[in-house]
């Protein structure tokens, strides 16, 4: 656990990568979308965007360019319990991703695409390219299982921290 002045120092280095897309108005729409039954794509997407962050700068990798990508890995905007594509959901969502993200925030990098293609791997056949591909893809297999065993909460506080430091950069109101 990090003391709370080592967690603000994460949490300004996190908001100075990722605060522009955090703010977006697209990105917040990620909160009505049900990811793993009660967390929305939204609060799933930030969990492992900032875990990506953190294992990504204790391996001295290109942490801002992969935190954009893992905020983005599941950007497909639509409820899967509901709407049903013609392949799977999980083959489906990582091409609709990157096809999202690139219609709202421009074009990605390769090491962006391929990270967030290859997300779902080793159940998509798209394999990671990166290191930071690697990282994305087991951080988002530790958020999801914290997600099915109810322990998604305990990402509460440093969320809260989040939020406070967008709120104090102008980037978040009260009404998102």
């Amino acid at each position: 656990m990090m003391n709370s002045e080592k967690l603000q120092q994460t949490v300004v280095g996190y908001c100075d990568a990722v605060g522009d897309l955090l703010s977006s108005e697209v990105v917040q729409q990620m909160r009505q979308y049900p990811h793993h039954k009660t967390v929305s794509t939204f609060w799933h997407s930030v969990y492992v965007s900032y875990l990506t962050y953190r294992v990504c700068g204790g391996l001295h990798l290109q942490q801002r360019e992969a935190a954009r990508a893992a905020l983005l890995h599941d950007f497909y905007l639509y409820n899967w319990y509901v709407e049903k594509h013609g392949e799977y959901h999980i083959w489906y969502h990582p091409k609709t991703a990157v096809k999202n993200a690139e219609r709202y925030f421009g074009p990605l990098t390769e090491k962006q695409k391929n990270m967030i293609l290859s997300h779902m791997w080793p159940l998509f056949v798209e394999p990671p390219k990166s290191r930071e591909a690697y990282v994305l893809t087991f951080t988002d297999k530790i958020g999801a299982t914290r997600d099915l065993l109810g322990l998604s909460q305990r990402f509460s506080p440093t969320y809260a921290c989040i939020e406070s430091e967008l709120k104090r950069r102008g980037l978040l109101t009260e009404c998102q």
